[in-house]
């Protein structure tokens, strides 16, 4: 523990994970990247191209602006283009509570593999102990599993 002036500042272990994978969904193979950081998520899912066009940002809000929604915003890419990061974006800030980066940059012709892909970036965090309370409702959010 330092302190100066004043402030007194605690030296804290970083909390950071990063996991990457690949998953055959629906015989597209798609790149899955996930970085943990202590109360924020940063997600990557395409194809092998490691394209990164569209990105997004998802936070639960506090109760005083509407009783607990969450606030996206489009970060990379139009609003239309970035539909699949931001709505993805806003499912995982929902359910995690966490801050949630996103970027989801399918092949082309290849948007409708969204929510089986969601699916299994869900089963793959829940076989790896992450946000383990939270992914039930989450699981029940995407439609099952």
């Amino acid at each position: 523990m330092m302190t100066g002036s004043g402030v007194t500042v605690e030296a804290v272990e970083p909390q950071f994970r990063h996991e990457m994978f690949l998953a055959d969904v629906r015989g597209v193979e798609l790149a899955f990247q996930v970085y943990h950081l202590s109360d924020q998520l940063f997600v990557y899912i395409g194809g092998g191209d490691g394209r990164l066009s569209d990105f997004a940002f998802g936070v639960k809000a506090r109760g005083s602006l509407g009783g607990g929604g969450v606030a996206t915003t489009t970060l990379l890419g139009t609003e239309t283009s970035a539909r699949a990061s931001s709505d993805t974006a806003r499912r995982l800030a929902l359910k995690s509570g966490k801050s949630v980066a996103v970027s989801v940059n399918l092949p082309e012709g290849m948007e409708d593999l969204q929510g089986d892909a969601e699916k299994v970036l869900i089963r793959y965090l829940r076989e790896n102990g992450a946000l383990e309370n939270e992914l039930k409702s989450l699981e029940k959010a995407l439609g099952g599993m």
